[in-house]
């Protein structure tokens, strides 16, 4: 008895030790990428890492790409008392490079990895017993203090649609350079 709850504990630490070591990594990577474009670093949060877990697991359980198979992101990030979020999933990349390539290359994707406010981030990957890799990554930034009104928003909504192979990306508010303005809603 004493052997099997030993060898629970030293997985459950080696499993804590691998989620450590692939957010500190992904902070670093992702606090690279947004410093090149002016931007500021972001740091690991064990709560948006939880967010993340969960995502990611929903996703291999089901086995299908989706931001509602864990629930809608805005009941898993409510509790987390974040104010700015986004997330970012994926499948089918071996590696932690291989996965922000695949998000750098997306404008969507992108557009999160560089979205302004971001100081925070919560990364996870589980396996599909299809063998597929799931990755889930969760980013936020402080909630605005109440009372604070901005003039100008540079962008007050953003919305990810998926439709077919490609991926599009909607801007309510100034747009960045390139990408045609909408009507809010």
């Amino acid at each position: 008895m004493k052997y099997g709850l030993a060898v629970v504990l030293l997985c459950m630490s080696a499993a804590t030790a691998a989620a450590d070591s692939l957010g500190g990594s992904a902070a670093g990577a992702i606090s690279a990428y947004r410093r090149q474009h002016g931007l500021s670093g972001v740091s690991v949060s064990g709560s948006l890492t939880s967010i993340a877990s969960h995502q990611a697991h929903a996703m291999a359980r089901a086995n299908v790409l989706s931001h509602t198979v864990g629930g809608s992101f805005q009941s898993r990030v409510g509790a987390a008392g974040v104010g700015l979020a986004a997330e970012n999933i994926a499948y089918g990349a071996s590696d932690l490079n291989s996965a922000l390539d695949m998000w750098k290359r997306s404008a969507g994707h992108r557009a999160n990895l560089l979205k302004g406010g971001i100081t925070q981030i919560g990364i996870a990957t589980a396996r599909a017993n299809s063998g597929r890799v799931y990755w889930a990554l969760v980013m936020a930034g402080a909630p605005e203090p109440r009372g604070l009104r901005i003039k100008h928003p540079r962008m007050r909504r953003a919305a990810i649609t998926r439709s077919g192979p490609s991926y599009g990306i909607k801007y309510c508010g100034e747009s960045p350079a390139g990408m045609p303005r909408i009507r809010c809603e």
